[in-house]
């Protein structure tokens, strides 16, 4: 795969002196900084810099505190321990707000005064989706003034409801623009689906049903789900390759390159839950998770304990039996799926006004009849075993194989919280994980590494508590409180 980082190349004519200045008049003075791009440039530039903000250490500090991944050496032992300061969020919110954000700001207003509605809506769709992170980590957020630091150096503050209204707003806009389009958009520019409308506008009602299971409105999540991502073809995935500081997982780099031994899997609750030699082994009569433990962790990698699977064919590690591993240096990385997309519609169906059991185990059964062909584990595990019926109905009554009547649920508590522990283990890496730990008041029991309590949030960064005065102050602890808005949104 050829690397995916953006490379702006200026004519020769452009660089020449004399006799060609007639090329130059009216240009930037200084050719090497330049002042603007054609924003189909501009757009995958963003693309590019999102990669960074979703699978960035903002994941890994998420995967963390949701037990995906053990901090294991340096600061990462104190984020282990949730003793988390100000400034460890400095560069992964200046990514996202002055890189993503800013970025994506300049397309959408360059493309709409072309009418190039497919990039508009693309970048109307990543801006919902990088707005909508935003909120779901630190709760009230710069939304109406975000984006523009000329005309607003110090934006205040939405609070956490408005920025979810305002990011479903997006989302029906970029829907609009996407289905109204002419043309052939951004092509090639765009790394996710080379301007596919019919894909993004998939991807947009997908992230439409996310933030509604988030502020609660079951209704809208479902009917949104019901038009999201239909099937794996339609997933949203960072591509990746197979050279250094170009096009790495950002997993890989990490944890392979630039720090090898910071994190590892050792005690990980999802690494315990998919382990068929762990006490608490999710496996049943009808799941055999072998494969995709195999396929996400794997002993003495980087550490001398469990780690995540970076086990990569092109560096000598996996073999010819094609062993990469899930965090492998080209692996693509999920950020918006159909096995997302199915879990959403089973949860909102058990919460709706009127739960509907039969919808929710219907919509849960279609992602395991998924992971039943394989699903996204690499092939090269399938041998090791892995296994997903369907589930009835009864395996969820008092003393049913999915329901130990030690347990003390009923059907529906049951059914509800499989669907929680089938996402929690679908989304390992992924910031999503971490949202829905919180969301859900960590029904599935998930034990925290110190304490009582999950971590609830991350923290303002220290450079923007430093130059904003409109930034929400925090004290000592507030990593274990919730949000602004949780108690209502989550």
């Amino acid at each position: 795969m050829r690397p995916i980082f953006l490379y702006i190349f200026l004519p020769a004519t452009l660089l020449m002196a004399g006799s060609c200045k007639k090329f130059t008049e009216g240009l930037n003075t200084s050719p090497n900084s330049p002042t603007s791009a054609p924003y189909k440039l501009v757009l995958n530039g963003a693309q590019v810099s999102a990669i960074l903000v979703y699978e960035g250490n903002l994941a890994r500090v998420a995967g963390i505190f949701s037990r995906s991944f053990t901090g294991a050496d340096r600061q990462y032992v104190s984020l282990n321990n949730y003793n988390s300061s100000s400034s460890d969020y400095n560069d992964t919110w200046d990514n996202l707000y002055s890189i993503v954000i800013g970025q994506l700001k300049i397309v959408e207003l360059q493309s709409q005064a072309v009418n190039d509605k497919a990039t508009t809506g693309i970048a109307q769709v990543m801006l919902a989706q990088a707005f909508g992170l935003a909120a779901d980590l630190w709760g009230d957020v710069p939304f109406r003034e975000a984006g523009d630091a000329a005309k607003y150096p110090t934006p205040k503050f939405d609070k956490q409801a408005d920025v979810y209204a305002g990011v479903q707003s997006l989302l029906d806009s970029a829907i609009d623009n996407l289905q109204a389009h002419v043309g052939n958009g951004p092509a090639e520019k765009d790394i996710y689906f080379q301007s596919d409308p019919d894909k993004w506008v998939a991807v947009a009602y997908t992230l439409k049903a996310r933030y509604y299971l988030h502020t609660k409105e079951y209704a809208n999540a479902i009917a949104n789900a019901q038009q999201g991502i239909a099937s794996p073809t339609g997933n949203m995935m960072d591509p990746h390759g197979t050279s250094y500081t170009a096009d790495f997982n950002i997993y890989y780099a990490f944890l392979s390159y630039d720090r090898v031994g910071y994190m590892n899997a050792e005690g990980a609750t999802a690494a315990a839950w998919l382990d068929p030699s762990s006490a608490t082994y999710r496996g049943d009569a009808k799941t055999d998770e072998t494969a995709r433990f195999e396929y996400l962790y794997q002993s003495g990698l980087n550490t001398n304990f469990l780690d995540p699977n970076v086990l990569s064919n092109f560096d000598g590690w996996g073999n010819p039996s094609n062993q990469d591993g899930f965090f492998a240096g080209s692996a693509p990385f999920p950020l918006v799926t159909f096995e997302e997309n199915q879990l959403i519609l089973a949860e909102a169906l058990m919460k709706n006004t009127a739960p509907d059991p039969v919808a929710a185990l219907q919509a849960m059964n279609k992602h395991r009849q998924y992971m039943a062909t394989g699903g996204y584990i690499n092939s090269g595990y399938l041998p090791d075993g892995y296994q997903y019926d369907d589930y009835d109905l009864s395996d969820f009554s008092p003393g049913g194989m999915a329901n130990p009547v030690a347990s003390g649920l009923n059907q529906e508590q049951a059914l509800l919280r499989k669907i929680l522990e089938e996402k929690y283990v679908s989304t390992v890496g992924q910031i999503e994980q971490f949202n829905d730990v919180r969301r859900t008041k960590n029904l599935l029991g998930i034990p925290p590494t110190t304490g009582s309590t999950l971590p609830q949030r991350f923290l303002y960064p220290q450079d923007e508590i430093n130059t904003n005065p409109n930034t929400p102050k925090l004290a000592a602890g507030d990593l274990l409180k919730e949000t602004t808005a949780n108690s209502s949104a989550y």
